[in-house]
């Protein structure tokens, strides 16, 4: 990946081109999502026109211990044999396809799998404690709109003035795509009957805002639950070689660059300004 191919030098204007590779996070996330969804199918039936697989990945306010749900109710959407069970998964998986591959750009891989199995938990969690606190009876709960709505606020926060296509047609800044979802989960919220779970959607939205302002903050809390193991004994010998080295000071830079566009050049440590200027030199080597 060139310097200007990286995503902060995009044109903060230009509309998002979608494209996967087989490693792609988004692409196993929306694989899985489907999967379950026509396995889902084939399972029995449960009481209020649920299937088997859904009923047990969601979080129902029966059993509020069943801690494993808080996690895979994320993964699992309305029966296919309800009238709304197509459009559920659609909706969802139609928007963290056409913005979630962004973000992913923006975080790598790995960090956006730790982000996004977060902001499962927390939009579930945050859910259930919210509905708990205000004596609201919800049933259960499944989908990935909560992580969904975490990865939609942080590509606004990101880029807030890159074109989106709304529905596909309607073209518009994500800032204001941001707004009207506030918008419209603050007018769901308005009628106590829906079954939308609005509260989830915003709870992710906010985790979404949280981790753009404290992204290393986070990260470092997210690293050790989906991340490495911090009372694996260290190695005591560290080899090193000139390529090591070099893919370190690129991981650097790389970093470095990201809070330029994120921060302005006034926020550079002498540090890392000498760290950025060791990297021009060595770019500058490699091109003569």
């Amino acid at each position: 990946m060139g310097l200007y191919d990286r995503p902060y030098y995009r044109d903060s204007s230009e509309p998002i081109n979608v494209g996967f590779d087989r490693q792609s996070i988004v692409a196993l996330i929306i694989i899985a999502n489907v999967a379950i969804f026509f396995v889902d199918a084939f399972t029995p039936k449960m009481p209020g026109g649920t299937q088997w697989l859904s009923y047990w990945m969601g979080i129902r306010s029966q059993q509020p211990w069943h801690l494993w749900s808080y996690l895979t109710h994320g993964f699992a959407h309305s029966s296919i044999m309800t009238a709304t069970g197509v459009w559920h998964l659609i909706s969802n998986m139609f928007s963290l396809f056409m913005l979630g591959k962004l973000v992913e750009d923006r975080l790598g891989s790995k960090e956006f799998l730790r982000f996004y199995l977060v902001a499962i938990l927390v939009s579930g969690i945050g859910f259930t404690f919210f509905r708990f606190l205000f004596g609201i009876q919800f049933g259960y709960l499944v989908g990935a709109s909560g992580a969904v709505s975490a990865v939609i606020a942080l590509l606004i926060f990101y880029y807030p003035q890159t074109t989106l296509m709304l529905f596909g047609v309607i073209p518009m800044p994500a800032w204001l795509l941001g707004v009207l979802m506030l918008v419209q989960n603050l007018m769901i919220a308005l009628n106590p009957e829906s079954p939308t779970a609005w509260d989830a959607h915003l709870i992710g939205f906010a985790f979404g805002a949280a981790y753009f302002r404290w992204h290393e903050t986070l990260s470092k809390f997210i690293m050790t639950p989906f991340g490495s193991n911090p009372f694996r004994r260290k190695p005591k010998l560290r080899v090193h070689s000139a390529w090591s080295e070099e893919e370190d000071l690129i991981e650097k830079a790389d970093l470095i660059l990201q809070k330029i566009a994120e921060q302005g050049e006034a926020s550079l440590t002498k540090k890392e300004r000498q760290v950025l200027q060791k990297y021009s030199e060595q770019v500058r080597k490699q091109r003569q």
